[in-house]
């Protein structure tokens, strides 16, 4: 049982870096090819390579940031959980980007990790609950904290921003914002790169650890797992998920050019400090649609999609208690087998 578990999550978790790349390329080419910054190619290409330079410095400068926020044994069960956390995460993943919607990747694991390790606790296969306090940190900064400090930065920052340009030339003022724009695209892609880079890493070595083989993350990161996860972001990242684009560029809110440079430079700038300066893991998706609607509700004219917002709102608040449910439910299915 051991072994068929350790192939199937190797297989999920592979799965899970592609589908990842795939729904959370929009966060960073969204506004770009919006604002004919960047061309739909040439967006998810450079998204790509960033990705994967995020990638390479996750695995060799911080590889001791490969981190969850929940205890997972190191066991069958441990494996058990993590495939029910990763079949989950896919699938809630696909399901939103149908529905055009972002939602966050980093929570729906969490919630199905933590979820599935609750079903184990509570039928006697896991000692210890996961509600640590570690693992609500882990769920509140990118589900809470994150989102709001970007809404609120992004709608601080949009005003003074515009009044510095008031007297400045239409042309040169647009060329500025598609700048920041561009740059933006980058800096989401890197902190993107860096985080999922890591967690996946993670994901990779936990289930390794529980067949009872070597981590391949144990004293810096082996070069074939940095290359396997970087392979997966980047491919994921080429397909792009262009419904949820059109839903963050678009159908959420309607948003000028310039005030889309504020809100991909907030979020940008957030990701990235977030992916080198504190070990706790941000939702690109999260984070860049609040900097967005932040930005964009600083306009004259009423903006906001409001049914589309609160269908984006309720997938949020959703994800982790959905994801958590159906993480339990798989494991209490899969326990009389473990």
């Amino acid at each position: 049982m051991l072994i068929l578990l350790t192939v199937l999550g190797l297989v999920l978790a592979l799965a899970y870096t592609v589908v990842n790349g795939f729904h959370d390329a929009p966060n960073a080419v969204a506004l770009p090819v919006r604002a004919r910054a960047l061309t739909p190619k040439v967006g998810v290409v450079l998204s790509a390579l960033v990705n994967v330079a995020g990638v390479g410095a996750a695995a060799y400068l911080l590889s001791d940031w490969a981190i969850v926020g929940a205890p997972v044994p190191q066991d069958v069960v441990g494996s058990a959980a993590v495939v029910c956390a990763l079949a989950t995460t896919v699938a809630w993943n696909l399901l939103t980007w149908w529905w055009g919607l972002p939602s966050s990747s980093t929570t729906a694991l969490f919630g199905g990790l933590i979820g599935a390790l609750l079903g184990g606790h509570a039928v006697g296969l896991v000692a210890t609950s996961p509600l640590t306090p570690t693992a609500f940190v882990q769920v509140l900064v990118p589900l809470v904290v994150a989102p709001a400090l970007a809404c609120g930065l992004a709608w601080l920052l949009a005003v003074p921003l515009l009044r510095m340009h008031r007297h400045a030339d239409v042309n040169t003022t647009a060329f500025r914002s598609r700048l920041v724009l561009a740059t933006g695209a980058a800096a989401v892609s890197f902190g993107h790169g860096i985080m999922h880079g890591r967690r996946a890493e993670w994901v990779f070595a936990t289930l390794l650890v529980c067949a009872g083989l070597p981590s391949p993350i144990e004293g810096g990161t082996a070069p074939w797992l940095a290359l396997l996860v970087a392979a997966g972001l980047a491919t994921g990242t080429l397909f792009g998920g262009w419904r949820i684009a059109y839903t963050l560029s678009s159908r959420m809110i309607t948003i000028d050019p310039f005030r889309g440079a504020v809100a991909q430079g907030v979020a940008g700038s957030l990701l990235f400090l977030g992916g080198t300066v504190i070990p706790v893991s941000l939702s690109t998706s999260q984070t860049t649609a609040a900097a967005v609607l932040g930005a964009g509700m600083q306009q004259r004219f009423r903006t906001v999609n409001a049914r589309v917002l609160t269908r984006v709102l309720v997938v949020w608040a959703l994800t982790v208690p959905v994801c958590g449910l159906v993480g339990a439910v798989l494991l209490l299915a899969l326990s009389p087998l473990l």
